[in-house]
């Protein structure tokens, strides 16, 4: 087989899709779910969140350029990472560190209520990628569908 013949066989798939195409949109269905549930968690941790003074203790450039960081809370010492786009970090400097005080693990450079609106960031494009899927498929049926019954009719 050729890869002419493939492109030929999987356009021919979808002159005539079925809703098992759907399939294609399933990694964005996912991830709209994922980014809804982690915008969803962040909103309700920044509700209660509070903040502490940290220190930079690491930086990998070559890791997204985040930093690793450390802090206390009631004397009891906690570490996070992050990949901010703040300028002038650099190891030893004093950072604000906003964590949650039900789960102290859970922490970040960034307010809360800022990652909560970030984790929204993608959705309307994933969103718009499965309505335009589910546009194409359910036109295509409908032609399709007219076609085969003015062919009925016709003899």
């Amino acid at each position: 087989m050729t890869f002419g013949q493939t492109i030929d066989q999987a356009t021919r798939k979808w002159e005539n899709p079925t809703w098992w195409n759907l399939l294609v949109v399933l990694p964005w269905t996912i991830g709209v779910i994922l980014f809804v549930y982690q915008w969803n968690v962040d909103r309700h941790i920044a509700t209660r969140e509070q903040t502490t003074l940290g220190v930079i203790t690491a930086h990998e450039p070559g890791n997204h350029n985040r930093f690793g960081y450390v802090f206390s809370v009631n004397g009891k010492s906690f570490a996070g990472w992050e990949s901010p786009g703040k300028d002038g970090l650099e190891i030893g400097r004093s950072v604000l560190v906003y964590y949650d005080p039900v789960n102290p693990n859970k922490n970040a450079l960034t307010e809360f209520g800022d990652r909560s609106m970030n984790s929204l960031g993608p959705v309307p494009m994933m969103l718009f990628g499965i309505g335009v899927v589910i546009w194409y498929i359910t036109a295509r049926r409908r032609k399709i569908r007219a076609s085969s019954n003015r062919a009925h009719l016709d003899s």
